[in-house]
C-alpha cells in the first residue's frame, strides 16, 4: 500500500543497525519501501494473532 492521505499517524521504533539492515534487504526483494514492508508485516503479524 502507497502512502496515501489516509494515512497520518506516525509510529517511531528503535531498532539496531543490523536490524534495519535485514528489514532493509527483505524490503528491497519484496519491492517496497521500508515503512511499506514494516507496515505490511506488522498487520499481517497482528491480524493472525487476533484471529
Amino acid at each position: 500500500m502507497r502512502l496515501s492521505a489516509a494515512m497520518l499517524d506516525n509510529i517511531r521504533l528503535r531498532i539496531s543497525d543490523d536490524e534495519k539492515r535485514t528489514l532493509l534487504a527483505a524490503a528491497a526483494k519484496r519491492g517496497l519501501t521500508l515503512s511499506e514492508y514494516i507496515r505490511e508485516a506488522a498487520t499481517d503479524a497482528a491480524r493472525r494473532i487476533a484471529a
